[in-house]
């Protein structure tokens, strides 16, 4: 049987759950749609995954990316109250489970998954990333892969090529020339998706492309000549914005540190339903 590893943007899932139940209320009139909507995703997942390992990842602190480009993320909306504080219910709930929920100061989701990721790869695990991040696709492999959270889609390399059309080892170069205005990453001017990737496909990375501008002009696109002068304008720029885009895979993080396999710990999953009046978990429990 192949050794599989589950991956989860826990933050994803989080805003997800959320903003489609966010008014669900208890008797007590204490919020509870994130909680129960992302057990219910996480169920689901786990019932279509059967034995899988998981970890679920989450944000936590202002990222070394905010540090660095101030404008990084700008114009994200704080995150809602009624949401923050069903947080640290929930990631009880989950530890209750026997799952492993994993965060750390100041690092982002995408870094840990990366870590984790390659790692999981080495030791031969198959990982699957449960994620909606264009960011991920730079991870893909043979062995690693993209499960799409809404219709459950998998995405390997040639499935990444067909959607960008670079392949994966490319995509941070790419969101760096052309920007991704959900990071409020501003690109090139000038320089979109076409340009970005025909610039990739016929010369390769960053490096590669700043250390052959020269063969920018014999490219056949209309208007060689100012590419290559906004390149040069920008060059500073973009390989800050390659920072941005570029996962971190080292992040001080042991895969074998984390416990993959945790029994549930029924009293306590009891007391935190009982707690949260979450009565649809609790019948599961007091059935099983």
């Amino acid at each position: 049987m192949k050794k599989k590893i589950i991956l989860i943007d826990g933050s994803f899932y989080l805003y997800r759950a959320y903003y489609a139940l966010p008014n669900l209320i208890n008797s007590e009139g204490y919020p509870t749609g994130a909680i129960y909507g992302f057990i219910n995703m996480f169920n689901k997942i786990i019932k279509i995954n059967p034995n899988s390992y998981f970890l679920i990842i989450f944000d936590k602190g202002v990222s070394f990316r905010k540090k660095i480009f101030n404008k990084y993320k700008s114009t994200r909306k704080n995150m809602p109250n009624n949401l923050n504080i069903q947080i640290n219910p929930l990631l009880k709930i989950i530890k209750a489970m026997g799952y492993s929920a994993i965060s750390i100061n100041n690092i982002e989701a995408d870094d840990i998954i990366g870590t984790l990721a390659l790692q999981a790869e080495k030791k031969d695990y198959f990982v699957y990333i449960f994620s909606l991040d264009k960011d991920i696709a730079q991870l893909v492999t043979q062995k690693i892969k993209i499960v799409n959270p809404i219709n459950y889609s998998i995405s390997g390399p040639k499935e990444i090529y067909y959607k960008y059309r670079v392949f994966p080892e490319f995509i941070s170069d790419l969101l760096a020339l052309t920007g991704d205005s959900i990071d409020n990453i501003p690109g090139v001017p000038g320089i979109g998706n076409i340009i970005g990737k025909n610039l990739i496909n016929k010369l390769g990375n960053l490096k590669y492309i700043y250390n052959n501008l020269d063969i920018v002009n014999n490219i056949n696109f209309r208007g060689g000549n100012n590419i290559k002068k906004k390149l040069i304008k920008y060059k500073k720029s973009v390989f800050l914005y390659h920072k941005l885009t570029k996962i971190k895979t080292n992040i001080n993080l042991n895969l074998n540190d984390l416990n993959l396999i945790n029994k549930p710990k029924k009293n306590c999953l009891k007391s935190l339903f009982k707690t949260y009046k979450l009565n649809k978990w609790l019948k599961n429990i007091n059935k099983s």
